[in-house]
């Protein structure tokens, strides 16, 4: 029963990485702005609404009246699905559907400044939050690691991943001549990551003694830093250029718990056991890549082209976060689980708006977006002591297709992306036990992931002047 506890600790926090992690390790997994969004970021040389504060801060200087962007709108739908886990011929699939605010930002002039131009935002860097649970109501004589004797089983797990991160930033930017603009945005990051799971196990035997099995596990790392991003923004005859340097994380402060429950009870003495383990204030660390974008917009009669790649530099190996020596606390526990590191990779991506009429644009894109995960932060290999790490590595393509409509007013962007990834994973995974010992168990199964983010932008270049009765520059 415990092997079979152990198993079900393996499946939750597998679905946590997935779930969770994959995020950090895709570097365009969100977009900003709302025709930067169905450009799919492919903007650094061409951004023309806010999301410029994230992709090159330089293109403020082509920003030429104040503005304020209002319903910068994503609704996501999402789905997983887990095929043939432990070779059951069992599928899993989770699947939700909420609202997920992209940006809110605005510009604005300072009167002693006249050249510079200013704009503060807020993004919403990351958001997931997925419960998975499952509960196998009564399982008669189970054919899965079976107690001595067991005639019947109950099961429920509930997992959650929760991952958050907001970024709050000023932006700065100067136009050195009519060809040439430099810029700066500085953001303050709040960022919390969080993973649980709550399984528990009945059995009853033939002379009708039962047997459970418990375990809790939650863990929660919070920190507080900076992100820095400088960029340059040109134009080559009429062709639009831009590059964009972000520098890795700084931390301001930074804090990380686990709480770690397991249980055995109704096998006998030497055989029954509880576990317990609550741990605050451990040392943590968050690493990121330095990364360097460069693109174009070029124009191709009223339409425009969108060119644009980008490096990330790689993360060498470290704790994310450390935990003290357990072994006479928490015998199952890895002392050094939390694992992080990021390969260097390049993606590339093209986009265009195509005139329609003097009101209307149609948007199309596509980018890649390969995963730079080696290994990351999980719960997984907190009770997998053997030597393999288990990650995910998914390599996604975006898409994206919707239309931009210039009213007398301001401008409203209407469309969706798509993105999709399948990916098999198989493990051998050592699991000791005392009780049970019938060698590693196959982890076998074929992970996919589909989104749709449906977009309604609202970009009103006038409100700030009308709300401050400042005249249109």
């Amino acid at each position: 029963m415990r092997r079979t506890g152990h198993n079900l600790i393996t499946l939750a926090f597998f679905c946590l990485i997935v779930a969770g992690r994959g995020q950090e390790g895709n570097y365009k997994f969100d977009n900003y702005g709302n025709q930067s969004m169905l450009l799919n970021g492919n903007v650094t040389g061409s951004a023309t609404d806010l999301g410029l504060a994230f992709y090159n801060p330089a293109r403020l200087v082509t920003v030429d009246k104040p503005s304020f962007v209002i319903a910068g709108k994503a609704y996501e739908w999402s789905k997983f699905t887990f095929e043939d886990i432990f070779e059951t011929e069992i599928d899993l699939n989770t699947s939700n559907f909420s609202g997920v605010p992209s940006i809110v930002a605005g510009t604005f002039n300072l009167k002693f400044l006249p050249k510079h131009r200013f704009a503060y935002s807020i993004l919403s860097r990351y958001r997931s939050n997925i419960p998975l649970n499952y509960s196998s109501g009564i399982q008669e004589n189970p054919e899965f690691d079976p107690l001595q004797n067991e005639v019947s089983r109950v099961t429920n797990i509930n997992f959650q991943n929760n991952l958050r991160e907001d970024w709050y930033g000023i932006t700065w930017a100067y136009p050195v001549n009519d060809k040439l603009g430099v810029g700066a945005s500085l953001f303050g990051s709040i960022y919390t990551s969080k993973g649980g799971s709550n399984i528990d196990i009945t059995a009853e035997r033939e002379d009708s003694s039962t047997a459970g099995y418990s375990s809790v596990l939650n863990y929660n790392q919070k920190t507080y830093g900076l992100f820095l991003k400088m960029g340059l923004a040109w134009q080559l005859s009429n062709i639009d250029l831009g590059v964009n340097l972000s520098l890795p994380f700084i931390t301001v402060d930074k804090k990380a718990s686990l709480l770690y429950q397991e249980n055995l009870t109704g096998l006998g003495p030497g055989e029954d056991f509880l576990a317990y383990a609550e741990l605050d204030d451990l040392e943590n660390k968050r690493r990121t890549a330095t990364s360097i974008s460069v693109g174009a917009g070029i124009p191709v009669g009223k339409s425009t082209i969108h060119l644009d790649s980008s490096w990330h530099s790689k993360v060498k190996p470290y704790q994310r976060i450390e935990l003290p020596a357990l072994d006479t606390i928490v015998q199952n526990l890895d002392p050094e689980p939390f694992e992080e590191e990021f390969r260097s990779v390049i993606n590339f991506g093209a986009g265009a708006d195509i005139y329609i009429s003097s009101s209307v644009k149609l948007i199309m894109s596509f980018s890649s977006d390969f995963s730079a995960t080696v290994s990351s932060i999980n719960l997984f290999d907190v009770v997998n002591p053997s030597e393999g790490k288990v990650n995910l590595l998914s390599d996604f393509w975006h898409y994206g297709l919707g239309t931009d409509l210039s009213l007398k007013w301001g401008h409203i962007v209407l469309g969706a992306t798509y993105s999709r990834t399948r990916s098999p994973f198989e493990e051998g995974v050592e699991i000791p036990d005392d009780i049970i010992d019938d060698g590693a168990l196959d982890f076998v199964t074929g992970i996919t992931f589909e989104r749709w983010r449906f977009i309604v932008g609202l970009e009103i270049p006038l409100l700030q002047n009308k709300l401050t009765g400042q005249p249109e520059e």
